[in-house]
């Protein structure tokens, strides 16, 4: 896989898993649905963050 798509496909991976546990069941599957789905969240405002304009 190019290194161009590793993130994005990373991302979509991690983000369908905390999707899928979401409706898997309770307990530790709201667990990994949390981690699941605000990893790519953190990723997505750090990277936008870094790019901010006026911040250097």
């Amino acid at each position: 896989m190019s290194g161009v798509w590793s993130m994005p496909v990373a991302l979509a991976v991690l983000s369908f898993i905390g999707l899928a546990s979401a409706i898997l069941g309770d307990g530790i599957w709201h667990w990994v649905c949390w981690a699941g789905l605000a990893v790519p969240l953190a990723v997505c405002a750090l990277k936008l963050w870094a790019q901010w304009p006026g911040r250097a």
